[in-house]
């Protein structure tokens, strides 16, 4: 497409920090499990207990057949997860306790399903909603359905704000999409570490769940939401912030260390979700660069919005009143994230309804659409 994508941007970024950031030949231990006496059939069913599994840190390897499986697994561990690096916040929480094979699929199974719950109600939304397929249509602009053709229980969503329920197909299009990726289609991937012919450190149910505690976003506003409850794949973008506050001899456990990083991880990830749009955008009046820079700015005030949250915290904290001990303090928490999450998101929106998003379900069958008296194949 002659054009930059998000997966050359993040990859960009990535050799960045690996060669500037660190110093993987120095410090970089590949987290690996010790190899085993055990009898064939003992280490089947070690394997799926996972509690007898000794582990040891494999440095740099000096052969060559060695060293070229431990830096293709570097390439691809973003999350850098059984992997120390010299940083003790980091590399106290290694290795990571793997799911049993068993539990995993249980796991990605139902996320599937609500997955696709979450994809068919939103995607029947979209449909009738002008906003997703209008231009220059304002998120607060009300909408009637003048052929009557949209389910019934519409009208009681209809009796909401309309940034409300836009808001809402947004953000949950984006999460069922990402948790898609993690769940059915990676369960053959674990069937072939069960029969040998996989390994099992690169199998999925040994990596770390997308997706975090949902209770963080009451917990901890913003900071919760990105830093403990949205997928984890490019936090590795917070590495520079940290690299230069220990340059300048800034403490690592201080606020000023902690929103440069912030500063890092959504400065840089605004610039690769750049990637997401085109050198040429085809059925809109909108230009690439406009596109870009709305899906930039969504990201960059994130920083505006955690940097205004560490600041509340300190003037609170310091007033000695915690709004996470109470019920009514995390409602006030919960009802802060969704109102700056209904304010900013409009800048994604924006560009994705321009890119056409929304002109075709992401999804080939609609139950919702069935049972609304629709057709169930929608991909027609």
């Amino acid at each position: 497409m002659n054009g930059l994508d998000v997966i050359s941007v993040n990859l960009t970024q990535w050799a960045f920090i690996l060669l500037v950031c660190h110093d993987p030949r120095s410090t970089f231990k590949r987290i690996r499990p010790s190899p085993s006496p055990l009898t064939q059939h003992d280490r089947k069913e070690n394997s799926e207990r996972q509690d007898r599994v000794d582990y040891f840190a494999e440095p740099y390897p000096t052969k060559l057949p060695h060293r070229i499986p431990w830096v293709l697994t570097l390439l691809f561990s973003l999350r850098l997860v059984n992997w120390t690096i010299g940083d003790a916040s980091h590399d106290r929480k290694q290795p990571i306790k793997a799911m049993s094979r068993a539990k995993f699929c249980r796991y990605a199974s139902l996320l599937a399903v609500q997955s696709f719950i979450i994809l068919d109600l939103t995607s029947t939304w979209a449909k009738y909603d002008p906003y997703f397929h209008t231009t220059g249509m304002g998120m607060d602009e009300p909408w009637q359905d003048p052929l009557g053709k949209s389910p019934k229980y519409f009208s009681l969503i209809q009796a909401l704000p309309p940034r409300i329920p836009r808001t809402a197909v947004l953000a949950g299009q984006a999460y069922a999409c990402i948790s898609q990726g993690g769940s059915l289609p990676v369960i053959p991937i674990v069937g072939l570490s069960a029969i040998g012919l996989w390994p099992d450190e690169w199998s999925p149910h040994t990596w770390p769940i997308f997706f975090g505690r949902f209770s963080a976003l009451s917990e901890k506003g913003l900071r919760g939401l990105w830093g403990t409850w949205w997928h984890q794949t490019n936090r590795y973008l917070s590495i520079p912030g940290r690299t230069l506050s220990q340059k300048l001899g800034i403490s690592t456990e201080s606020s000023v260390c902690y929103m440069l990083q912030v500063l890092s991880a959504f400065f840089l990830s605004g610039l690769m979700h750049t990637g997401m749009v085109p050198p040429q955008p085809l059925g809109t009046p909108m230009t690439a660069m406009e596109m870009r820079f709305y899906l930039a700015t969504f990201f960059w005030m994130q920083i505006l919005g955690i940097g205004f949250e560490v600041v509340f915290s300190r003037v609170v904290g310091r007033s000695n009143v915690s709004l996470t001990t109470s019920s009514f303090g995390r409602w006030c928490t919960f009802l802060w994230v969704t109102l700056w999450l209904s304010s900013t998101f409009p800048l994604l929106a924006i560009p994705f309804r321009e890119l056409g998003y929304w002109r075709y379900p992401p999804i080939p069958v609609s139950i919702i659409g069935w049972i609304s008296g629709g057709d169930w194949w929608v991909w027609a």
